[in-house]
Formats: C-alpha cells, structure tokens, sequence
C-alpha cells in the first residue's frame, strides 16, 4: 500500500499532553502497580515468530482482524492536552467491541457506521479521565496516572452516543475540537461530574491489562488485534496494525487522522505501554450501564 511519508513520524513541536517530565515516570513496573490486579503477564499463546509476522499480517488484512478494525470513530482532542486519555479510550473501546465480535472498516473522519448503533458500540470519554489525572485543562498527564484511574473507577460515556442509551450519568468527550461522533465542549472539572456518576463508569472498567516486555511482544500483541498504546515524543498514539512491507504501525490519531510510527521510533517507544486485554461487559449489550 502507499503510504503518504507525511504522515510517518509525526511529533507535536511541543507536547499536546506527554511532557517529558510526566513520561519519565511511565516505567513497566509503575504500570504494572497502577493496574494491580488487571495487570497481567504477556501471554506465551499470544507469542508469534517474527519469520511468521508477514504471514499474520496478510491473514488480519484478510480478515478485517486488526485492532483498527474494531474502532469505529476518530476523537479530536486539538488543541488541548488529553492525548493519553484520547490513546487509552480508542484501547479500551477496541476491547470492548473486539468482545462484542464486531470489525469495522475502520474510523473514518465524520462518518458514523450503522453497525455502531446495531451492536452496542458504546463511546467513552477522554475527558471523564483527564479531569482527574490533572485538575487543570493544560500540563498533560502520563500513562500510569490515567490507566491507574480508568481501572480503578471506570470511563464515562460521552454525551454523543451512536443510540440512546439512556445513560444517567454523561460528559462531553474533549474540551477539543470534537467532531461528528465526539462532543466537544467547555472544560469539565471532578467536581462538576454529575451526581452519582460512579455507578455508569464502573460499567466501563479495564479488567486485563497486559504489558509487553519487547518491542517483539508489542507486534505480537498487535498482530493479535490487541491496541498498544504507547507514548512518545510529547504524544501518545494507540498502535493499531502493523504494515510488513514498510515495518510501520499505523495509529488512529487523536486529530481525525490515521497516522504512521516507523520501525525506528516504534522500537524506541514499546516501553510503559499497555494493551486492555478485556473490559467489563454487559448482560445486554442494548443496556451496556445496566
């Protein structure tokens, strides 16, 4: 496939929400502590060669079996710094639709699937983790504060949803852009949650979060349909698919956009990232807060 290079290797000027100074603290172990009983070990039976990795790849290109298959919307957290909240809710609701069985096309910029609506894809916000990971709207937050949140309490669902829920409990997605199928709108702090909103987010909890070891175990973990959100170079991105002929993992970027890292910068990033195993699932799916 042709690749524009434009999009290989993108990094912010400055950091949209991974200043080197919170990155420093996303060690593994840290990760594995935030988590505590979610985290888990690679798994050997999610182990592939890396002679087989062309072969698995052409399989998921086939079968519509990659991570970015089983995301069904972009977010747009421009200009704001949420970056690793936008990375972790393209994880998390990967997980939860890769549960469900159901494979998209995957996001397309202001388009919205009807399967989105038919099978119970549920759209989580960003911004229901980063106003506690940091109380403020600017500075940015690491990947062990915001996957340390997300599995001790939950996610929120967005006010855009693709049906109606009926959700008590809401807030808008990003105090970003937004777009088609993310609401956009002014800063949400903690405090001004609405009340009670524990009882919907604990509904859209991480319950496995496995942790790579390797740049090798993180294609693994891709080749597997897993997302593997990583940060790097002042921002964090969900690695999505893994393109064999140019050794690039494709990323759908938190600006509307699916964007590339190269074998280079990929091979530098793996440490401090996750990939969520499984999420909390509901009994019907047509009632995913019960």
């Amino acid at each position: 496939m042709s690749i524009d290079p434009t999009l290989i290797d993108v990094f912010p000027a400055d950091h949209d929400g991974y200043p080197a100074h919170l990155a420093a603290e996303d060690t593994t172990d840290a990760l594995r502590d935030a988590c505590g009983d979610a985290s888990r070990e690679f798994p050997e039976s999610l182990w592939i060669e890396p002679r087989d990795w062309e072969a698995k790849a052409r399989e998921n290109d086939e079968a519509g079996a990659w991570g970015l298959n089983f995301i069904d919307r972009f977010t747009n957290q421009n200009p704001t710094h949420e970056c690793t909240c936008h990375s972790l809710r393209a994880n998390a609701e990967a997980a939860r639709n890769r549960a469900r069985g159901v494979a998209y096309g995957g996001p397309k910029k202001d388009f919205r699937y009807q399967e989105s609506k038919d099978f119970g894809s549920v759209w989580l916000s960003p911004l229901s983790v980063y106003a506690e990971a940091n109380p403020r709207k600017w500075g940015g937050a690491n990947v062990r504060a915001v996957l340390e949140i997300a599995v001790r309490r939950g996610m929120l669902p967005e006010t855009v949803q693709p049906r109606d829920y009926q959700f008590r409990h809401a807030i808008v997605g990003t105090s970003g852009k937004g777009g088609l199928n993310q609401a956009g709108g002014p800063w949400v702090s903690l405090s001004r949650f609405p009340e009670g909103w524990e009882e919907t987010a604990k509904h859209f909890r991480p319950l496995e979060v496995i942790f790579p070891e390797s740049y090798e175990q993180a294609v693994c973990l891709v080749l597997h349909g897993l997302v593997v959100s990583v940060g790097r170079n002042g921002h964090a991105v969900p690695w999505a698919r893994w393109i064999p002929d140019q050794r690039l993992m494709a990323y759908p970027d938190s600006y509307d956009i699916v964007r590339y890292d190269s074998d280079r910068t990929a091979r530098s990033a793996w440490k401090g990232s996750f990939a969520i195993a499984s999420m909390t699932l509901p009994d019907d799916w047509s009632r995913p807060a019960g």
